[in-house]
C-alpha cells in the first residue's frame, strides 16, 4: 500500500518538481536568446509549450481537496507560487513573440525568482 509522505500526495512533489523545471527551463531558454543562440519565433514557442505544461499543473493541483487546516496553508502558499511563475512566465513569452528576447535582463528576473522559490517551496515540503 503506498503512504503519502507527511501527509503529502505522492504525486505532489513530483508535479511541484515538474512546474519548477519548467519555469527554470523556460528562464534558460530566454537567457540563451539573449546570447543570440536561440530565434525569437523558436523561444516563442517553447514558452507557449511551457505556459501550457505550467497551467495544466496549476489547474490539476487547484483541483485537489485540502485534507485539513495544515493543507489549506499549503494549497495557498504554493498557489500564490503558481500564480507568480505563470504570470512571470507569460510576461517572457509576450515579450518573446514582440521579438524583445535579446533583453534578457529585462525579462528572465521575475522569472528567476519565480523559479527560486518554487524550488526553495518544493524543498521546504520535502524535508
Amino acid at each position: 500500500m503506498n503512504r503519502p509522505v507527511r501527509g503529502r500526495r505522492p504525486g505532489a512533489a513530483g508535479a511541484l518538481a515538474l512546474v519548477a523545471v519548467t519555469v527554470l527551463a523556460a528562464r534558460l531558454a530566454v537567457e540563451a536568446a539573449g546570447r543570440g543562440r536561440l530565434t525569437g519565433p523558436y523561444v516563442s514557442v517553447l514558452l507557449g509549450g511551457a505556459e501550457t505544461d505550467l497551467l495544466a499543473a496549476q489547474g490539476t493541483f487547484e483541483s485537489r481537496q485540502p485534507p485539513g487546516e495544515t493543507a489549506d496553508a499549503v494549497r495557498e502558499r504554493l498557489g500564490t507560487l503558481l500564480d507568480d511563475a505563470a504570470d512571470a512566465l507569460a510576461e517572457v513569452r509576450i515579450g518573446a513573440r514582440r521579438g524583445e528576447v535579446h533583453e534578457p535582463a529585462e525579462h528572465t528576473g521575475d522569472l528567476r525568482e519565480a523559479a527560486g522559490r518554487l524550488e526553495d517551496f518544493e524543498e521546504e515540503m520535502s524535508s
